[in-house]
Order: C-alpha cells, then sequence, then structure tokens
C-alpha cells in the first residue's frame, strides 16, 4: 500500500469496530489462533503472511474504547456467527466491500441488526437507529467517496479516526490459513432484526442480513 492510498480505494476488504472488546478477544472471536498472532507493520505484516486464495489476514487494533479488524482477501468479518460475536452485550459496526464493488454498513447491538445499507444509496437503508448512520453517511457522500464518508460518521460515533497511517502502522496481525474451514465449524444463523423485513423502506432493496 502506498502512502497516498486509503480505504476508499480497495475493491475488497471487510472492516468490524466493537466497543469494549481487547484485540485478542476479536481475534478468539473470528476463530484465530492468538498465539500465532504478532504486531507488525503492514509492509511486514504482508510479507511474513502472502495472502492466498485460501487465506484471510487478520490486523487488529483500538481506536480508544473500541478494537477494530480489518481483511482484504477472503474477508470472514461479515458473517453473522462473528458480527454476532463482536456485539454481544455491546455494540459494533461493520462496513464491507465485495468484489462486485457493492459496499455495506451495518450497525448491530448485542446481537441484533439495527441498521443495514448500502452507502451513497439512501433508498437502499433498512432500519433505524437514534444514531441515523444512513443518513449521516449519504449527506457526506456528496463531498467524498461513500467509504471514505462512512469512516468519517464512524469517527464521530467512536471517537476516532481510522486513519492510512493507523492501517499502515504495527497492528495485531495474524492468518487464518482455511476461513472456509473455520467458518463450518460454527453454527451461522440469521442475526435477530429490530423490526419485520416487511416494515423496512419500500424505496429500495432489502441488504440485511447478509450471509456467505
Amino acid at each position: 500500500m502506498s502512502e497516498s492510498w486509503n480505504l476508499g480505494q480497495s475493491g475488497q476488504f471487510c472492516l468490524t469496530l466493537s466497543a469494549g472488546r481487547s484485540p485478542e478477544e476479536v481475534l478468539e472471536i473470528y476463530g484465530a489462533d492468538r498465539s500465532r498472532a504478532r504486531w507488525l507493520s503492514s509492509a511486514d505484516c504482508f510479507t511474513e503472511f502472502e495472502p492466498t486464495a485460501t487465506n484471510t489476514v487478520l490486523r487488529v487494533g483500538t481506536l480508544g474504547d473500541w478494537s477494530f479488524c480489518i481483511e482484504f482477501e477472503n474477508p470472514i468479518g461479515f458473517l453473522n456467527a462473528v458480527v454476532r460475536g463482536l456485539s454481544v452485550n455491546s455494540e459494533m459496526i461493520t462496513i464491507s466491500r465485495t468484489g462486485n464493488s457493492l459496499t455495506i454498513f451495518r450497525y448491530i447491538v448485542n446481537g441484533r441488526l439495527v441498521e443495514s445499507f448500502e452507502p451513497g444509496n439512501l433508498s437502499s437503508s433498512w432500519g433505524q437507529s437514534e444514531h441515523e448512520f444512513s443518513r449521516e453517511v449519504h449527506e457526506r457522500s456528496a463531498t467524498a467517496n461513500t467509504v471514505m464518508a462512512s469512516l468519517h460518521v464512524i469517527a464521530e460515533h467512536v471517537g476516532h479516526e481510522l486513519t492510512t497511517e493507523i492501517l499502515h502502522g504495527p497492528l495485531l496481525s495474524v492468518v487464518i490459513d482455511n476461513p472456509e474451514r473455520t467458518v463450518l465449524a460454527h453454527p451461522d444463523p440469521r442475526l435477530q432484526m429490530t423490526a419485520a423485513p416487511e416494515t423496512r423502506s419500500t424505496l429500495g432493496r432489502y441488504l440485511g442480513p447478509l450471509s456467505r
């Protein structure tokens, strides 16, 4: 990643942020072997753990009382089992982009999906929280790319900005060699929702919850 790079330029990624979790707890929820994790810069991490078609590299750090995890290849952080674990007795946010450039923002509280939408597409919104993430991101998307607009709104919520410098710097890093096997080892039932799907907005398509 060059110094001018930012997350909004990534074709595929998954970012999760969870309140009140340590980086080590986050790794366990993802199913990683925390004993293999090391604090590595981005350059050292992707030299040490080369991305392949059958692994996913987790990079975990903190933003105040929140922990975040970023993945770029074969991400699993958007899966309901991971999201549920990160949000138990807490709150969490996930923003992910797939290979076909579909970006999804979700806000989950204690295992319950509260808000889900495609940043920049206000009609795609499902659910609503007191934080009105969909509206906030939509307004900022007029002057910034949708991922960066989402990060600005997230920064206001958690009280700290996730900068390019943080993503380049030392983060607790580990590889899961076979994420498919890790995922299959745990049930992945749908998240509970704050309202029945039929009460969602009729302006756009229903985006949540997502499953692998």
